[in-house]
């Protein structure tokens, strides 16, 4: 307020005593002290009922102290003794929108845009509003106005990107929210939605670096943790979203996107019931929500249980449900069903869309289509799709910097060294390691060891790789693995051999073995030699023309970047290859080699070897392994579930006319 207070309707001065009430209140809210001005305020209503401006200081003042009911009442009453004033509408919307009521905002909104239609902020306000209602077109079409009238405005210029954002168009989207920053560098809201259309266009390290600065403006802006998150899944590093989506949660524990998105990343880190929970959390809040019933379809389909994932679903598509990742879920069914033919056309009109469809969604969608028409027998197309998801992905791998990886390794842990370097003094006989490349028949291994009553099936674990990567960090040491190793002493290598043992222990602390089918072990050999030397090691191998085709046709939910090329897939089984050659000359722990297509002609006998070998007695469930009910978190959850069939050996002949590339990079002949 400035000048004289006069009393509304006369234009004659308020008494003096009211006056500096009035100023007193002004100042306190100019000085932050809205907590001692709000008393001022509620004696001028009730000495003046009738004060127009008094009620709507007050509504503004309950605004600052985050009373938004009391505000939207102060600022009602403001409008009705003085119906003509924008700044009384103005407040009141604003106090409509904090309180959730925009359908009332909306109006008032409109309301004042034809009264003050040059006033950017009453556009402003109404594209806020409609944008609360979901009619993104029409707050698009206001924020529009409002930056007409004030070009550069941030919170609109946020405002129009955040409904583009919403309406999938995430390149006009970008535009918007630099726009924003370049008015407001530091507003952190501008570049967590800078973030979130970058992820969804698939510029994943563009995404995670403005998610990161969007946190560190504001800690506690859970969106951001989200978002960090959410790109860090994308990235394959499951464990390190997992701590951001916690982090979300502890901001704000009602969150139910955060709940979902840690559920999601539980799943192929082996968590399934703490998944499970939080999923269940959710639907108990929001019984509808399509994301919660998906997700839980989907832990149903890793538990074994097509059937319930199927009730989940029907109905959402029945009601006409479309979203992409529900699209995926059914054609998980359909596969595990024998019926590709009833997803396909649901998931070829997802990539039909013209917005919404994120660069992560369609590349699911072209690997979930690879596999309906490879069901079906239409290898063209099933390739078509799965060439065209693999580009999608936009992975980088460097054939040479793997070379270098195999060279430093086998010189590390060379004969010689491997008789000096220290070894654990810590001897167990409880970890078993299935190791080889990924798709090559792990989990099969994993399955039918795990269907023996002394044993449990781990999944893959991240200890092993973990513990080499942090290990030059944890211990002190200059140089990172595999470099440091030769420094270590006898208690650092039984401090990390125990860590391991205590874990597995943790997990099954009745068990005789416990399985750790990590595939990329394989590159760690020597250092589960040093920490584990009463370990057993099962080496699955397969034809590497189906491995490779196999890697191919999947998107891992962790990082395989070689796999994404053919080139790249080739040239790193090659490095695979010579790696084992290079182990089986030095190693020290007993391993078993297991050939796939050996394991599917003769099931029951090379399944009695791995058990001898593993030190157990042989038991009829391994033989009926596909009956064993546990979770499984790997790509394989559906072939583990079906007896032993055949029809992936030689697979890669239906892809024949494909492959030179591969062919090539394997070094393989023609005629192979």
């Amino acid at each position: 307020m400035s000048g004289t207070p006069r009393q509304p309707g006369t234009g004659a001065p308020m008494p003096t005593g009211i006056r500096q009430t009035a100023a007193r209140a002004a100042s306190l809210v100019e000085q932050g002290r809205a907590d001692e001005a709000l008393p001022l305020y509620e004696t001028l209503c009730r000495l003046e009922p009738g004060n127009a401006d008094a009620w709507m200081r007050r509504g503004v003042v309950n605004g600052m102290l985050n009373r938004h009911r009391a505000a939207a009442d102060c600022c009602r009453r403001a409008l009705e003794l003085a119906p003509d004033s924008p700044e009384a509408r103005l407040n009141l919307a604003n106090a409509l929108l904090q309180c959730g009521l925009h359908e009332e905002a909306a109006l008032e909104c409109e309301r004042l845009a034809r009264s003050a239609p040059g006033a950017p902020v009453a556009w402003f306000l109404l594209g806020r509003s409609r944008a609360e209602l979901d009619q993104l077109d029409e707050a698009a079409e206001a924020y529009r106005r409002a930056l007409q009238l004030q070009p550069g405005h941030p919170q609109a210029s946020f405002g129009l990107g955040y409904v583009l954002h919403r309406l999938g168009r995430w390149e006009e989207a970008l535009e918007h929210f630099r726009e924003a920053l370049r008015s407001q560098p530091g507003m952190a809201q501008a570049h967590w939605g800078l973030g979130m259309s970058l992820q969804m266009l698939g510029r994943l390290d563009e995404a995670l670096e403005h998610h990161r600065r969007a946190a560190a403006l504001n800690p506690r802006h859970a969106g951001a943790r989200i978002g960090i998150g959410t790109v860090l899944s994308l990235q394959g590093h499951q464990d390190q979203a997992v701590a951001s989506f916690r982090e979300a949660i502890a901001l704000e524990p009602d969150n139910t996107d955060a709940r979902l998105k840690l559920a999601a990343n539980l799943m192929p880190l082996g968590q399934p019931d703490e998944a499970q929970r939080l999923v269940d959390q959710v639907l108990e809040m929001e019984p509808d929500n399509v994301e919660a019933v998906t997700l839980a379809a989907t832990i149903d389909q890793h538990r074994g249980d097509i059937e319930r994932s199927r009730r989940r679903i029907e109905p959402l598509l029945a009601a006409g449900v479309e979203e992409i990742n529900l699209a995926l879920a059914w054609a998980a069914v359909c596969k595990s069903g024998d019926q590709p033919e009833k997803a396909i056309k649901l998931l070829e009109r997802q990539l039909r869309r013209e917005h919404g469809l994120t660069a992560t969604g369609r590349r699911n969608a072209h690997f979930a289509l690879g596999r309906l028409y490879d069901a079906g027998g239409d290898y063209a197309r099933a390739f078509e799709h799965y060439r065209r998801g693999n580009e999608l992905k936009g992975a980088s791998f460097d054939p040479a910097q793997r070379e270098a990886q195999t060279d430093a390794t086998i010189e590390v842990f060379s004969a010689t060294a491997m008789d000096s370097l220290p070894r654990a003094s810590l001897i167990s006989d409880r970890p078993v390691f299935v190791i080889g490349m990924p798709r090559s028949g792990t989990s099969l291994i994993e399955q039918i060891l795990a269907s023996h009553p002394q044993v449990y099936g781990a999944g893959e674990l991240l200890q092993v790789i973990h513990a080499a990567g942090s290990m030059h960090t944890r211990l002190g040491k200059k140089q990172p693995y595999p470099a440091c190793l030769p420094q270590l002493q006898q208690g650092e290598i039984d401090g990390l051999a125990r860590d391991y043992l205590q874990h597995i222990e943790g997990l099954a602390p009745e068990a005789r073995r416990v399985v750790d089918k990590m595939p990329g072990n394989f590159m760690y050999l020597g250092l589960i030699d040093r920490l584990f030397p009463g370990a057993r090691v099962i080496h699955s191998m397969r034809d590497p023309l189906d491995t490779c085709l196999s890697c191919y046709f999947q998107d891992f939910s962790r990082s395989h970047p070689y796999s994404y090329d053919l080139r790249h897939l080739g040239a790193f089984y090659r490095s695979y290859r010579r790696l084992m050659e290079h182990w089986r000359t030095v190693l020290r722990i007993p391993m078993l080699e297991v050939q796939y297509e050996e394991l599917v002609e003769d099931q029951e006998g090379v399944s009695r070897r791995m058990l001898e070998f593993c030190g157990l007695e042989w038991d009829e469930h391994c033989r009926d392994f596909h009956r064993t009910r546990r979770y499984v978190a790997t790509a394989s959850y559906d072939q583990v579930r079906r007896p032993l069939y055949r029809s992936s050996v030689a697979r890669w002949k239906n892809y024949a006319e494909f492959l030179g590339p591969l062919r090539e990079a394997l070094e393989l002949p023609e005629s192979t």
